[in-house]
């Protein structure tokens, strides 16, 4: 798809992954619609882009408030006449033990991760399919092919993300609408530190590289551009994924050498 003069909606835009695929939508020449909980966070944001070729609106909007996501919508395409990619970018992080922890925390995961990205197909959808065109971009992460300890909740949100990308994908094809899933690794942002924690994971290790949020926007935009279903940021997410098709225990393995025994050494100090 060619952006420029397209209208992308992009959520979660006040921070990260958002802020840096809003600035390169912009750059790129579409209008970008900012979606994110924080007022003065998103006013920052919008600032930032106005020497940009695109055209910004920033609407301040919770993703689980499905009648906020709606109005948000409605307010994009009044102001720019189309709707023609969602960013379902919003997520929370959770670090907790699945046989232990607060239900409540489960379900507020849930809330923002899978059933906010519906809020925001939902109300995109009727648009893209008068249209006959758009683009639904979901992001995922390789948590959602690959499960750790202690975040299982949220590759459970991711699992389902992956799973709404299929399906949808396939529903809304005859509409010209085009589904696409993509699935970055450890990242250098705020996410671990903005996260609920029941418990504390010890640092990663010294192999775990985390990238910067703008690789993740570069794949980001580029998957617009090629349409492809889905996209791994680095080589490194595909291998991972592909070695867990291959050898599910080696991935256990890892697991156990790198979470289980680090987080039981953290704990014995």
């Amino acid at each position: 798809m060619k952006l420029r003069d397209r209208t992308a909606i992009v959520t979660g835009a006040s921070t990260g992954i958002g802020r840096e695929t809003a600035r390169l939508f912009a750059r790129a020449g579409a209008n970008v619609v900012l979606a994110a909980r924080s007022a003065e966070a998103l006013a920052q944001v919008a600032q930032e882009l106005q020497p940009c070729r695109g055209r910004s609106l920033a609407v301040p909007t919770d993703v689980t408030d499905g009648q906020a996501v709606e109005a948000m919508v409605r307010k994009a395409a009044e102001e720019f006449g189309s709707v023609d990619i969602l960013v379902n970018n919003a997520g929370l992080g959770l670090y907790a033990r699945l046989a232990e922890g607060s239900m409540e925390n489960v379900r507020r995961l849930f809330e923002v991760n899978v059933f906010g990205a519906l809020n925001c197909i939902r109300a995109v959808a009727p648009y893209m399919k008068q249209q006959r065109r758009g683009q639904i971009i979901n992001v995922s992460s390789i948590a959602g092919k690959i499960a750790a300890p202690y975040e299982g909740a949220y590759a459970a949100t991711k699992f389902a993300l992956t799973a709404i990308s299929d399906a949808v994908r396939l529903e809304l094809l005859d509409y010209g609408i085009r589904v696409i899933t993509v699935y970055p690794g450890p990242i250098d942002t705020s996410f671990r530190e903005s996260a609920i924690k029941e418990i504390e994971l010890p640092a990663a290790p010294p192999a775990v590289r985390r990238i910067p949020p703008v690789r993740v926007a570069e794949a980001i935009v580029k998957a617009a551009r090629d349409e492809r279903p889905e996209v791994y940021v680095t080589w490194l997410d595909r291998l991972a994924v592909t070695l867990k098709g291959i050898s599910p225990r080696f991935i256990d393995w890892g697991m156990r050498r790198f979470y289980l025994r680090r987080h039981r050494a953290a704990k014995g100090k």
